[in-house]
């Protein structure tokens, strides 16, 4: 059933009933993993720690960015996923850094491993700045102010004066304040990879519907490099965009990927891009 009917299907559901199947849905891609996470506060800081064995800081005012990973079971896969790989060690490209919680969390795990931070928002690069500096990652976690695409362009977007983040356009209810227009430069994965003369084994990506361009632009460099790959599918970004989900998932089949909730489960290519949720979270390898 296409991802259009099962949305307005679910319309005529019993709220109950809605909720139930909404609950059961998101089940799948966020399983209950094995992961221990603790969060103490002092004074200064948070202070978050993994498997009673890593740790990792956090200013105070990231709280609410540390809870969604902490508290909720679609963060705390998130997190297991990043925590597997960063036990095998490598280069981790995370392209919409955000605040640097995935950033800070890969390096804290390995002393040898490296990330390549990408961000664009201005507001959010200053957030960057303070994680790093707070977790003395000078040396490990480099940060990009560039956005991820599938040409090198310079592109006007908008970005959210409160939140930092930015959109291609004002989705529905997400900025919360009137947007600015910004002017982003734009590359592809592998002119990044070129430029910074490094491949990367991991990449993360997040970036508020904006995968479309960033994995039709990397098709080239995905077949040739495998980089396993932590994606967050804004299905309903993109529908709001007149494009289509199942290019991106189609896309990475044909570069060999295959497909995996983070606690390992294997995943069709039509669960990702014909389900009826906001947004799913899987692995690509």
């Amino acid at each position: 059933m296409k991802r259009f009917l099962k949305q307005n299907l679910n319309r005529f559901l019993p709220d109950v009933a809605r909720v139930s199947l909404k609950r059961r849905l998101a089940a799948k891609f966020s399983e209950p993993v094995g992961i221990n996470l603790v969060v103490d506060e002092t004074e200064s800081s948070l202070r978050c720690t993994i498997d009673n064995s890593w740790s990792f800081l956090v200013p105070l005012s990231f709280k609410n960015d540390l809870m969604h990973y902490t508290d909720s079971s679609e963060g705390r896969a998130e997190f297991y996923c990043i925590v597997t790989a960063a036990r095998t060690g490598g280069l981790l490209f995370d392209i919409g850094a955000h605040s640097g919680l995935i950033s800070a969390l890969f390096c804290s795990i390995n002393p040898a491993n490296r990330v390549v931070s990408f961000e664009p928002s201005p507001i959010l690069l200053e957030r960057l700045s303070a994680i790093r500096q707070l977790n003395r990652l000078d040396e490990r976690m480099y940060i990009e102010q560039i956005g991820i695409g599938e040409t090198k362009q310079t592109v006007e977007m908008h970005l959210d004066p409160a939140g930092g983040f930015i959109q291609t356009q004002r989705f529905d209810h997400t900025m919360w304040a009137a947007p600015q227009v910004a002017s982003i430069q734009v590359e592809r994965i592998q002119d990044a990879a070129s430029r910074l003369n490094i491949i990367p084994q991991f990449i993360k990506l997040d970036i508020e519907g904006y995968e479309y361009e960033a994995i039709k632009g990397a098709a080239e460099f995905l077949s040739r490099y495998k980089p396993a790959i932590f994606l967050e599918l804004h299905l309903n970004y993109l529908d709001q965009r007149h494009l289509s989900p199942r290019v991106v998932v189609e896309t990475l089949k044909q570069c060999g990927y295959s497909f995996y909730s983070c606690s390992g489960s294997q995943l069709t290519a039509r669960e990702l891009y014909d389900s009826p949720l906001h947004n799913v979270h899987f692995v690509a390898r």
